[in-house]
């Protein structure tokens, strides 16, 4: 029944709820980190640069990681995300997930658990 598969559920979640709080922060971390790249241009023998995208429009950056290097659209957080440090000429935009269940403990009510995942947050009813 219904109510058998949301208790289910709900036992799931409450039984693996830290280890699935540190497997999102994980993801998150690899998911969803860009990381700043600082490089310095280098002219071969032929005299063109090998990291050079030419100009990028204002809400692009360099991406030196593609080979050849080029412009790319600035990431825009999305919905339940913060933003960390801007788009800039050469680095791309750093979101970060916001942890409704940290920053509002409340948010979901006295015994009730709040599941924070990427980009939003579940309210588990304990019972």
């Amino acid at each position: 029944s219904f109510q058998n598969l949301q208790e289910d559920i709900q036992n799931y979640f409450e039984s693996h709820l830290q280890g699935l709080q540190n497997q999102v922060r994980n993801h998150l971390q690899k998911s969803y980190s860009v990381h700043k790249v600082e490089v310095d241009a280098k002219v071969i023998n032929v005299g063109e640069s090998l990291l050079d995208c030419g100009l990028c429009e204002s809400d692009e950056f360099c991406n030196f990681q593609k080979t050849p290097s080029q412009c790319e659209k600035c990431t825009l957080c999305p919905a339940g995300f913060f933003q960390m440090a801007e788009c800039s000429a050469n680095s791309d935009r750093i979101c970060q997930d916001r942890d409704e269940c940290t920053e509002s403990p409340s948010i979901c009510g006295e015994r009730i658990k709040c599941l924070n995942t990427p980009g939003k947050l579940y309210s588990l009813i304990i019972e």
